[in-house]
């Protein structure tokens, strides 16, 4: 990868530095029409070297804009972002009065004004330049005339003490765009892209994007972060704190986080993203499937996070968030609280088809005001669930109800759910009627049959009852399993040749009912083989049983039929079982 690199996607509309050329500035018509002289000056400028400033030694609406600006047609989705500055915050109204303003229009006499802020919003009222961002297309606080452009632009400030001296209105550049923060490049040798970097980049006196700030160290953001924008990045950074800026006037997607290019690579360790956005809280999405890390980071009071298949959330804590879309990634040690999704909503989806063991192991989920499920597994995913060492608080313990703790998708299969080493209920609400068992802390009944030559014995039926009253426990036959999952240094018999490899995998011929020993060579092709197991999850408690196995087919080599006694506990129950050859029923003749 290149040396990092950090751009946007903003047009400038007036800077007061060479855009446009010879900036005009000048009072809007009436109502905003209450201050005085209005000039371009050098005197506290955020970007570049000179901005607008205006005298207000009385009381009302002032306002000023650039008069000048060359026009541009509007794009759907696209955003104003303006710096704007008021000297003696204690001076004027509260922002729902119109403290601050955005003015964006065709002329000067038909407008928009847009209430962004006020004497004790944002900022204040401890002072200092803001950069404001709005949607010119929303509802306004305030109209004149029928605006069809937004490229007459500035702002002003509802005074209600006047200021006698000097000029405490101010604005500087205004800009137009998605408000997109693009991150490309980076790597161990030309160094990785960083939180820090991109500040530095945003916060030159040039540039003054008012996307990504450094504030006394932390880091203010808002728009949409492009990451892997035109080519992969590798993104590494640690130990950051990052707040969502409230803005008053955008879409509910204004802030977005999202992961472009398979081949970036991005590893977060203790970030943090809290939320003080309440219209647009901010979203993040893995768009491409990256390699990405997440480690002992912290989400607060943001919306929807969508992973994928290469998404390592490891340590990492989401706090009043919405939905969290796993897309199978790894999730152990995260904890989901206090979620912020509406009732009988679930604030985990688990839906691909791939079981959730060793993936959520050892998560925390509490419930939040609403009452919603912890784990949503979607229709994807498999009939067979193991819950492993996972913490659920709040929860309602009755199942069938808006804050069970899982919401079962899939309706066509009878579903088990393995809870092992969990804390608290594992209830369930089903979106139909199939038959949903919940299995805690279960053992496992497993029994291997073999041959006096301890080869496996195929096909062979396996049964467990329970001695008290003959409940059945087990009845499985021996496994077959696929020539791509068979495990190093394990016996085997072949069951079905299919187009495998078997020979480089351990065998000599690769023929139906060859036995040999896997080797560290891979699996290709089809086919299946018996390592002679058969097992079965038991989640009762411990009980005496009998163990009964019989291998008599039709064309095959039959064995006298086994029995025994035996007893579960805390444990896994295992058993060896060496069948004897059938004299009588293998008789030729």
């Amino acid at each position: 990868m290149a040396v990092p690199a950090y751009t946007n996607d903003l047009t400038t509309i007036v800077d007061f530095d060479g855009t446009p050329g010879s900036p005009l500035v000048s009072e809007p018509a009436a109502p905003w029409a209450d201050g005085r002289q209005p000039a371009v000056d050098t005197d506290y400028p955020i970007q570049g070297t000179s901005h607008c400033s205006l005298v207000m030694n009385t009381t009302g609406k002032a306002g000023a804009v650039c008069s000048n600006a060359g026009s541009f047609s509007w794009t759907s989705g696209h955003y104003l972002f303006g710096w704007i500055i008021w000297l003696a915050p204690g001076a004027i109204a509260e922002r729902a009065s119109g403290g601050l303003v955005m003015i964006c229009g065709s002329s000067t006499s038909v407008y928009k004004v847009f209430y962004v802020g006020g004497k004790s919003f944002g900022l204040y009222p401890y002072g200092g330049w803001q950069n404001f961002a709005v949607d010119p297309t929303m509802t306004p606080s305030e109209v004149y005339g029928s605006p069809t452009a937004f490229y007459i632009v500035g702002g002003g400030a509802n005074v209600l003490s006047q200021v006698s001296k000097g000029s405490p209105f101010g604005f500087d550049a205004f800009r137009y765009g998605r408000g997109t923060f693009r991150i490309a490049g980076g790597s161990s040798g030309d160094g990785y892209a960083t939180f820090t970097g991109m500040a530095t980049a945003n916060d030159a006196v040039s540039a003054r994007w008012g996307l990504f700030q450094s504030v006394q160290g932390t880091y203010k953001y808002k728009g949409l972060m492009y990451f892997g924008y035109g080519a992969p990045t590798e993104f590494v950074d640690s130990n950051k704190s990052i707040t969502i800026d409230e803005m008053i006037f955008v879409q509910s997607d204004f802030n977005r986080i999202e992961f472009h290019n398979a081949s970036s690579v991005i590893d977060w360790t203790n970030i943090s993203f809290n939320s003080i956005a309440t219209i647009s809280p901010g979203q993040l999405e893995v768009v491409d499937n990256c390699a990405l890390t997440f480690d002992s980071c912290t989400f607060q009071n943001m919306d929807t996070f969508i992973f994928q298949s290469s998404s390592n959330v490891l340590n990492t804590n989401f706090v009043k968030c919405k939905l969290i879309t796993s897309g199978g990634g790894i999730f152990t040690g995260t904890k989901v609280l206090q979620s912020a999704v509406a009732a009988d909503a679930s604030a985990f989806g688990w839906n691909v088809a791939v079981d959730t063991d060793g993936y959520l192991d050892d998560m925390v989920f509490t419930k939040g005001t609403a009452a919603h499920h912890a784990i949503n597994l979607g229709a994807s995913a498999p009939v067979e669930i193991t819950l492993r060492g996972l913490d659920f608080s709040g929860f309602s313990a009755s199942n069938e109800q808006n804050d069970s703790v899982l919401y079962i998708s899939r309706t066509d299969s009878p579903i088990t759910i393995n809870a092992i080493g969990c804390t608290g209920t594992v209830s369930y609400k089903r979106a139909g009627s199939n038959t949903v068992t919940v299995a805690v802390n279960p053992i496992t009944l497993r029994v291997k049959v073999q041959d006096r030559n301890t080869s496996p014995v195929p096909i062979a039926q396996v049964g467990i009852y329970k001695i008290s009253d003959r409940t059945e426990l087990m009845n499985e036959n021996t496994r077959d399993i696929d020539i791509t999952a068979l495990v190093e240094g394990t016996k085997y018999i072949i069951t079905a040749v299919g187009t495998g490899n078997w020979t480089s995998i351990g065998a000599v011929t690769g023929t139906l009912g060859e036995v040999f020993t896997k080797n560290s060579t891979p699996g290709t092709g089809t086919g299946t083989a018996s390592d002679g197991v058969a097992e079965q999850a038991y989640s009762g408690s411990a009980t005496d049983i009998e163990v009964r196995v019989r291998k008599a087919s039709s064309g095959a080599t039959k064995y006298k039929n086994f029995s025994t006694l035996g007893t579960t506990g805390a444990n896994d129950f295992e058993l060896l079982v060496t069948l004897t050859e059938d004299p009588i029923n293998n008789a030729t003749s």
